[in-house]
């Protein structure tokens, strides 16, 4: 298991400019690579967004798992949280990047509620290539479409 959260993981990425954006949304913290794979991917992927609704939610989950299962990662699986509120996962691709999952159940009151599952960022670190990228794609066409 990862010494650190991956809530923890996430922010000091964020920080150093290492949270890429797989759609139009960016964040203000950018490396010069971060723009580059960002655009990278989103010239393989133009019309990815990232966001799938509660009727493609527990599906996604369930390929997600699967392929926690199969690559037989250290970490725990995905579920819906336990209240109402999202958590972040991070799903290692590569050696080099880690995509970011964020799973929702948000309950507003009065019955309106939200649940979804949102995969638009990723982690790099300074080794992240085209090639991971490459990997990234290869992952959310088998595991995301």
């Amino acid at each position: 298991m990862k010494e650190k959260s991956d809530w923890k993981l996430i922010r000091e990425a964020t920080e150093k400019g290492l949270l890429v954006s797989m759609t139009n949304l960016v964040e203000r913290n950018r490396t010069k690579l971060n723009e580059q794979l960002s655009d990278y991917f989103r010239k393989q992927m133009p019309d990815y967004t990232g966001s799938f609704d509660e009727d493609q939610a527990d599906d996604i989950l369930d390929s997600v798992n699967s392929f926690i299962v199969e690559k037989n990662l250290d970490i725990y699986q995905l579920d819906f949280p336990l209240s109402s509120g999202s958590d972040n996962h991070l799903i290692p691709i590569t050696d080099n990047i880690d995509l970011k999952v964020t799973v929702a159940d948000e309950y507003y009151g009065d019955g309106d509620y939200s649940k979804y599952v949102m995969a638009d960022f990723f982690i790099i670190n300074e080794k992240t290539t085209e090639e991971d990228v490459d990997e990234l794609i290869k992952f959310i066409k088998q595991t995301l479409s």
